[in-house]
């Protein structure tokens, strides 16, 4: 799995490098990926990867290595899906508040309180499909996308060399089970509802940079297979917004 630090954008659209959404194969059991590590995974991907419909709501922070100062750095986001190939996310961070809408063929990104959006062509099929394309083109993938891919377990292990269950461990009321994963530069760590099967914590530990800066995000408020508003998807900003070239991030 490849998770490089949230990019920010401070007074113009930019863009966050996130989630790598490749279609793969689940790696083989080896001496360094747990039988119970591939088994949680995929109850996971079972669970959500079912589901029609998704809403969520998530709390992220980046520690200051990571970023470059933005509100968006840290705060909240939420996420609505309706698979297989429409989002929409909102992260409220005052006037940096920034808004994305996706259809299926129109890419939008919004900063309504500076006035300014971003609007492209994207033609995807899929999540998976769209972050591929999106990346390709503005450094970009959806937040929290790995955990809302179509072949979920597959791209948690991408480039994954350890897998292991740690422990039993609680994420505010929700007893859940510790699931970590290491590869070359980053550890990620995923907590899991031992009952329900639904993340209640992500967090990506670089160990390829000084200090281990990490990105952690707490997820709630899971929603699925539930009514959406069809319409975010397909939302465009206010007549008098000023359009900005889209860019790849750092």
């Amino acid at each position: 799995m490849m998770q490089p630090p949230p990019a920010s954008i401070p007074s113009k659209l930019a863009w966050t490098a996130a989630l790598a959404l490749t279609a793969l194969t689940l790696p083989e059991v080896s001496a360094q990926i747990q039988p119970a590590a591939k088994t949680l995974a995929e109850s996971v991907a079972a669970k959500l990867g079912s589901a029609k419909t998704i809403r969520l709501s998530a709390r992220h922070h980046a520690d200051p290595a990571l970023g470059v100062g933005s509100k968006l750095e840290q705060g909240k986001i939420q996420i609505t899906l309706r698979r297989p190939n429409q989002f929409y996310i909102i992260q409220p961070a005052g006037e940096e508040t920034r808004e994305i809408a996706y259809d299926g063929r129109i890419f939008c990104m919004m900063q309504p309180g500076l006035g300014n959006h971003g609007l492209a062509p994207v033609k995807a099929a899929s999540i998976e499909k769209f972050g591929d394309l999106a990346a390709l083109q503005f450094g970009f993938r959806p937040p929290v996308g790995e955990l809302l891919a179509n072949n979920l377990a597959a791209h948690l292990f991408e480039n994954v060399t350890s897998a292991q269950v740690i422990a039993r461990e609680r994420i505010g009321w929700t007893v859940c089970d510790h699931l970590r994963l290491g590869q070359n530069g980053m550890i990620t760590d995923i907590w899991v509802g031992a009952k329900d099967k639904l993340p209640r914590r992500l967090k990506f530990t670089y160990t390829d940079q000084r200090g281990n800066p990490a990105w952690d995000i707490r997820l709630s408020k899971w929603e699925l297979n539930g009514p959406v508003d069809t319409r975010l998807f397909s939302k465009r900003p206010a007549a008098d917004s000023i359009p900005v070239e889209m860019h790849r991030s750092r």
